[in-house]
């Protein structure tokens, strides 16, 4: 299947729709094949994620060439998201790549300058026929307590609407890499006033009955980082002292990035219209 060059066609198919796309985060060939297989398992659309760390690592390019590739091969739409990109020039480059679809991670500066930065990355993702999303919350650095700043709502529709963004990311309770519990009250508020695609990061640790709330609150997007790179770890651990060859312990690793995707796929479409 053709790979999803405008995030928006999925951000508005799953709004439609009353699911939420799992967007995992990848850093392999391993990893991303994993999650388009257990995508095409549950016959699901599916976004990959590249973090600015990654980026370090391989340029947009090769990452935009290797999603490319592997949707070409698909058979479920697949799209290409920057995610907690740090301003216009990574965005840039990702959208000259072929991203489908960037972020700006503005949460940590005044709400009057996240604003007019979101809004010029808005206005050239636009230009490229990409998608954008904005942060209107923090949601902590890796496994700390650090860096959590919980959505207002007033904040929220401020940034949809003056950014020209497509969804917006809401901190009402899951951390990066930690369990947590939404607050859904807030959640309801924001999906109230905003009337528009909602994202959650943090995804690897919301329980299940509060995910399937959140789909119904308009949340199209779900970060999934941490339970991904843990189960990576934990296969080749196990895999490898006995590995003669790399090629013995691959398999094993994308077996179970297959089952922790398939998982997560299966629990954000609970509501999905057929």
């Amino acid at each position: 299947m053709p790979f999803i060059t405008d995030g928006r066609t999925l951000i508005r198919d799953a709004l439609a729709g009353r699911y939420a796309m799992p967007a995992f985060n990848v850093s392999s060939l391993e990893m991303g094949r994993a999650c388009i297989e257990a995508a095409e398992a549950e016959q699901a659309p599916v976004i990959l994620q590249t973090y600015p760390g990654d980026l370090d690592q391989a340029t947009p390019h090769v990452f935009a060439a290797m999603v490319r590739a592997l949707a070409e091969e698909a058979s479920v739409p697949v799209m290409l998201h920057l995610d907690h990109g740090d301003g216009l020039e990574r965005a840039t480059a990702c959208l000259r790549a072929g991203y489908s679809s960037v972020m700006f991670d503005g949460d940590e500066l005044p709400l009057a300058e996240n604003v007019a930065r979101s809004r010029t990355i808005a206005t050239v993702a636009h230009a490229a026929g990409a998608s954008m999303e904005v942060a209107a919350g923090g949601f902590g650095a890796g496994e700390g307590d650090g860096g959590v700043h919980l959505t207002e709502p007033d904040a929220a529709v401020t940034l949809m609407r003056e950014t020209g963004a497509d969804m917006v990311a809401c901190s009402v309770g899951s951390r990066h890499g930690q369990p947590s519990k939404l607050d859904l009250g807030r959640l309801e508020a924001i999906a109230e006033a905003v009337r528009g695609p909602l994202v959650l990061h943090g995804g690897s640790g919301i329980p299940a009955d509060d995910l399937a709330r959140a789909t119904e609150l308009g949340v199209v997007k779900v970060n999934i980082g941490a339970a991904l790179f843990r189960a990576t770890v934990s296969a080749w651990r196990e895999a490898a002292p006995g590995a003669q060859v790399h090629y013995e312990v691959l398999p094993v690793v994308r077996d179970a990035l297959r089952r922790v995707a398939r998982e997560k796929i299966r629990l954000m479409r609970v509501h999905a219209r057929a």
